[in-house]
């Protein structure tokens, strides 16, 4: 008996994930995942498990009423499949996420070297 107490111990101790942070999402939901940079993906039992080559920005789309989930993700995270899970595995503590700004290349960003007014004001009648 006591052997089989020590085995179970062991299976459990192997599915363990170690991580600063993260997010567990219902994987069943969701319909799509936009990765915006560098990532490497390798397949797994039950699912598989894809790890940020660069800072990225991340949306997951559900199924559900058009909702999207969007966050920033740092080099070496990991996204992991995992069954029903969808793991968002950050390396980095909850806090050190917060300072992130968004790492979208979208051209509808506006940069902070873009001038609000294009043509000077001065001299002209309104």
């Amino acid at each position: 008996m006591a052997e089989q107490n020590n085995n179970e111990n062991t299976t459990e101790a192997q599915d363990q994930t170690e991580a600063q942070s993260g997010i567990i999402i219902n994987a069943v939901q969701m319909q799509s995942l936009d990765i915006g940079d560098r990532f490497t993906r390798t397949k797994t039992e039950t699912g598989w498990k894809i790890k940020l080559e660069a800072a990225a920005r991340v949306t997951i789309n559900f199924m559900t009423s058009m909702r999207k989930f969007e966050i920033t993700l740092m080099q070496n995270d990991i996204i992991e499949r995992d069954g029903e899970d969808l793991i968002l595995i950050r390396n980095q503590p909850a806090d050190a996420y917060r300072s992130q700004r968004g790492v979208s290349s979208s051209p509808l960003a506006r940069s902070n070297e873009t001038p609000v007014a294009s043509e000077p004001t001065e001299g002209r009648t309104v």
